[in-house]
């Protein structure tokens, strides 16, 4: 009789267990989990920010060709290395595990809206690349005249990802029930 009891009380627990588990992380879990990730973008968004501010005076500076490739240099350089930040980033969201479809949904949009950054600052970077080898004649005021179009298309790509990431970030916190302080 012992021993069909253990095995009665066994099942229970079995079927109970089995029965949390198939419930899987809450909503609240998992929007946490993903807030959790998400939020890390605000210190690499101050890292970018820094080098603006580090590069900006640099730029009034400028006043040879030589100068001007070593700040593009520079430039270049440094946001290269955010944008590993970034992708790292991206990887890292990508990989916080959902099971709510809507979070799913989030999830994938903001790590859409990274990659997108991602991209236009890489090209960024590039450009300012290009700017290292640049002489002082009219080939060089050519390639700066028509980087400068592909730099104020990249800066207008960023422009619309901040406004949807804000979007993203608004029917995340309200899906959530995340409150602005």
């Amino acid at each position: 009789m012992k021993i069909r009891s253990i095995v009665q009380t066994l099942a229970v627990v079995t079927f109970a267990g089995s029965t949390l588990t198939a419930c899987g992380p809450t909503k609240v879990a998992q929007c946490n989990a993903l807030s959790s990730q998400i939020n890390k973008a605000s210190g690499l968004g101050k890292k970018f920010e820094e080098v603006g501010k580090e590069m900006s005076p640099q730029g009034g500076k400028v006043k040879t060709i030589e100068d001007f490739r070593k700040v593009s240099k520079q430039g270049s350089e440094k946001v290269k290395t955010l944008v590993g930040e970034l992708d790292g980033f991206v990887t890292s969201v990508k990989a916080v595990d959902l099971k709510d479809e809507k979070l799913v949904g989030y999830r994938d949009r903001a790590a859409t809206i990274y990659s997108g950054a991602s991209k236009s600052l890489t090209e960024i970077a590039d450009i300012l690349g290009k700017f290292t080898t640049v002489e002082a004649n009219e080939a060089g005021k050519k390639l700066i005249e028509s980087s400068l179009k592909d730099l104020q298309k990249s800066a207008a790509a960023l422009e619309t990802i901040d406004k949807d990431e804000k979007a993203v970030a608004t029917e995340f916190n309200t899906y959530c029930g995340v409150e602005k302080k």
